[in-house]
């Protein structure tokens, strides 16, 4: 019997009540924790590996006999873990938003927080929006007020400015910028990993040992970076499936040929919809579809058409992330 079917778990899956917050629970405590990183010999390709076979367990067993979880996937995301409500509680907070970070960079993470002397206050869930795209995060999840649109794109904007939040946003692991420590809000977007996923390596686990390690740079050049009494929430706008051998479900293969081989599609007035199915979810109003579960897609572009990391599609690990909000450093 695997440790993701043992008989707590599956009384807690079958009961006819939410099964989010049961998975939730199971995915920061069972699956990626510091505990089975050690494991793994502190190897993240074998972590990474390890863990998704428990996942993809999980979410065929789900899908096979309680397949309402894409349901609850798709409902609105628990009250108060938007950046919005961050901003509302901690007057200077700060916020750090790890472009396609997943509940698997957790534990690195939280270590990376030890180093700064920053104490865990949150360390839970939040959601992406469905799909799990980053603009549709941007106008939907954030809560500012902000149109559907790309991060890059909102340095000049004017719903943040009105709300005194100062913008930053950086493209590379590398890049330094001076953050200004005057009075009023923060608000960071950093590219990586996500950049990263469209690398010609994004093909295999080992290329996770490289996310693993360059989260140190980024973090000294973001959260370290800030003012020591300053709350910091680190987040991000959508995870990610990964989908190394084994791990696709077969069943879906083709499914996507109404999203022209894309995890989700948008449809202009003109084009007919996709009917709705047990593999396809559609929005009606919002005119959008996105294939549901490990559909190893075939997009129509020949970079990342090799990688093994996708997202915009509606599974567990691509629309929940990462909400951990850290008090200020202790002296």
């Amino acid at each position: 019997m695997t440790a993701w079917f043992d008989e707590h778990t599956l009384d807690q899956l079958t009961v006819p009540e939410p099964r989010l917050p049961a998975l939730e629970k199971w995915l920061l405590e069972e699956v990626w924790t510091k505990a089975r990183f050690q494991a793994n010999d502190m190897v993240p390709s074998e972590y990474l590996k390890s863990g998704e076979t428990l996942v993809n367990g999980m979410e065929c067993m789900l899908t096979a006999t309680a397949d309402s979880y894409f349901d609850e996937l798709c409902a609105l995301p628990v009250p108060s873990r938007t950046v919005a409500d961050f901003f509302a509680h901690y007057k200077e907070g700060c916020v750090l938003v790890l472009d396609g970070c997943s509940l698997r960079e957790m534990p690195r993470l939280m270590e990376l927080a030890g180093i700064s002397r920053r104490p865990v206050i949150e360390a839970l869930c939040s959601r992406s929006a469905i799909p799990s795209t980053t603009e549709r995060f941007v106008g939907e999840r954030l809560g500012l007020g902000l149109p559907v649109t790309a991060p890059s794109r909102l340095t000049t904007r004017r719903e943040l400015r009105e709300k005194n939040i100062r913008f930053y946003f950086f493209h590379h692991p590398n890049e330094h910028q001076t953050i200004s420590d005057d009075a009023g809000h923060v608000l960071m977007w950093h590219s990586f990993p996500d950049r990263r996923f469209m690398d010609s390596t994004a093909s295999t686990a080992e290329f996770f040992d490289g996310i693993w390690d360059t989260l140190e740079i980024v973090w000294k050049k973001t959260v370290q970076a800030l003012h020591p009494s300053r709350h910091v929430l680190v987040t991000s706008d959508h995870g990610y499936v990964y989908l190394g051998p084994g791990l696709s479900d077969r069943s879906l293969d083709g499914k996507d040929r109404a999203l022209n081989g894309k995890r989700s599609r948008e449809f202009t007035e003109e084009e007919l919809l996709p009917a709705e199915t047990p593999e396809l979810f559609v929005d009606r109003e919002r005119r959008l579809a996105a294939i549901r579960g490990r559909c190893h897609n075939r997009p129509q572009a020949p970079s990342p058409a090799q990688s093994v990391y996708r997202h915009e599609g509606i599974s567990l690990m691509e629309v929940l992330t990462p909400w951990l909000i850290l008090g200020p450093m202790e002296v």
